[in-house]
């Protein structure tokens, strides 16, 4: 396995919760898991991701939900539908609506989703180069 130059850690406060809020309901998959560190690493079509049970190593100050404040993750990815029928079938709500954003250099289509602890989560595929 290639690991990205940039792999976010998050913070959660349920690791089972999240694993199947990211693996059963959005997909990823579980590259590895330290279950006694309540820890995994998960991708998706090539971005990365951790998530850990916090345990107070890396926070700066207190969490308070919702976590991740003033940072969205943009997560590219080849069937954007696919993912938005899991999303509903699943009865979670969109934190922002499917649109379509145009960029200087492509066309995407892109909605927001947040995680269990409030992370946002934007997925998007390219509709024109």
């Amino acid at each position: 396995m290639n690991f990205n130059k940039l792999i976010p850690e998050l913070s959660v406060n349920d690791i089972q919760q999240s694993k199947g809020f990211y693996l059963d309901v959005l997909g990823f998959n579980l590259e590895y898991e330290r279950k006694e560190d309540k820890f995994a690493f998960i991708s998706l079509n090539g971005a990365q991701m951790m998530i850990e049970q916090y345990n107070g190593f890396w926070q700066t100050g207190e969490l308070n939900y919702p976590y991740g404040r003033g940072i969205n993750f943009q997560i590219e990815v080849e069937n954007i539908e696919e993912i938005l029928q899991r999303i509903k079938k699943n009865n979670i709500l969109l934190f922002r609506e499917v649109m379509i954003s145009t960029y200087s250099e492509f066309i995407q289509k892109e909605f927001l989703v947040q995680d269990p602890d409030g992370y946002l989560l934007r997925f998007s595929q390219k509709i024109r180069p």
